[in-house]
C-alpha cells in the first residue's frame, strides 16, 4: 500500500508543479488572430492586437509539436517588445530564427513554409488526402504556443501576461489550421494547404498572469509518477489473483 501511495504522491507532485504557477485572472488585454498564407506566401502568421495601453516587453512564445514527426520537438522564441495595436510575427523571420526563403530544416518549429520542412528527406509518405503536391506530403504535426511578457505602461503597468493556444485548443472552440496542416498534422491537403490568405480567426485571447514552461525535470517527474501508478496496480492485481488461486 505504501508503494502506491508514493507513486501517487510522486505523480500529484509533477503535475502540480506544472499547473500552480497558472493564473485564473480573466482581465483580457489583448487577443491573437492566426492565420495562413497571409503575410507571407505559404507559412503561417500571428498577429497580436495590443489593447492593453502599454507594450509588451520581454515576450516570449513557446512551441511545443504534440503530433506527428514533430511530436514533442520545442523552441523558445523571444519575440521583444510588442507595442500597442496590432503586431504580425512570420514563420521564417522570427527573431533569432530567422531563414526566410529557405524551407527547412526539417523538425524545426520556426521555419519558413512550415508544413513543408519535411520535403527531399525520407519522410515523405503517400497518402490520399495530400491532393496539393504529393512530393511535399509529410505527417509533419501541429504545435501549440504558450506566451508569457510583461506590460509596460498603461492601467496594467508591471502585469504579467500569459496565453496558451494550439490549433486543436483554442479560442474558437474548433479546429483552425493556421499552420497549414489538418487536425491530424498532415500536409498538402486541399482544405488547410490554401493560399487564399484568409485570418484563420481568433486564436487567443491574452490575460493577466502567468503559465509556466514545465521543465524537462519536471516531465520526467509525472512520466516516473504514473509509472509508478502502474507498476503498483499491477503488483496488488498480482497479489490479489495469487490470493484468490490461495
Amino acid at each position: 500500500m505504501l508503494k502506491t501511495i508514493s507513486a501517487a504522491a510522486l505523480a500529484a507532485a509533477g503535475a502540480f508543479a506544472f499547473m500552480d504557477t497558472a493564473s485564473a485572472d480573466d482581465t483580457i488585454v489583448s487577443t491573437i488572430d492566426g492565420c495562413y498564407d497571409c503575410s507571407v506566401y505559404d507559412t503561417p502568421s500571428l498577429t497580436f492586437h495590443n489593447t492593453s495601453g502599454g507594450s509588451f516587453i520581454n515576450a516570449t512564445i513557446f512551441l511545443h509539436g504534440y503530433q506527428g514527426l514533430n511530436n514533442g520537438q520545442s523552441v523558445l522564441v523571444n519575440l521583444g517588445v510588442i507595442g500597442p495595436g496590432d503586431t504580425i510575427f512570420t514563420w521564417g523571420f522570427l527573431p533569432g530564427f530567422e531563414n526566410y526563403p529557405n524551407v527547412g530544416p526539417a523538425g524545426s518549429l520556426t521555419s519558413y513554409d512550415y508544413d513543408d520542412t519535411y520535403a527531399g528527406t525520407p519522410y515523405i509518405t503517400s497518402d490520399p488526402n495530400c491532393t496539393i503536391d504529393a512530393s511535399l506530403c509529410a505527417l509533419v504535426g501541429n504545435f501549440s504556443v504558450t506566451l508569457n511578457a510583461t506590460i509596460s505602461g498603461g492601467d496594467f503597468d508591471g502585469q504579467a501576461i500569459t496565453s496558451f493556444f494550439s490549433p486543436t485548443t483554442n479560442y474558437t472552440g474548433g479546429f483552425v489550421g493556421w499552420e497549414g496542416l489538418d487536425p491530424n498534422g498532415l500536409s498538402e491537403t486541399a482544405e488547410y494547404d490554401t493560399h487564399v490568405t484568409t485570418v484563420g480567426g481568433t486564436l487567443a485571447v491574452i490575460t493577466l498572469g502567468t503559465t509556466a514552461i514545465p521543465e524537462p525535470s519536471t516531465w520526467a517527474m509525472m512520466l516516473s509518477g504514473f509509472a509508478g501508478l502502474g507498476f503498483a496496480g499491477f503488483r496488488a492485481k498480482k497479489r490479489a489473483s495469487s490470493l484468490t488461486k490461495a
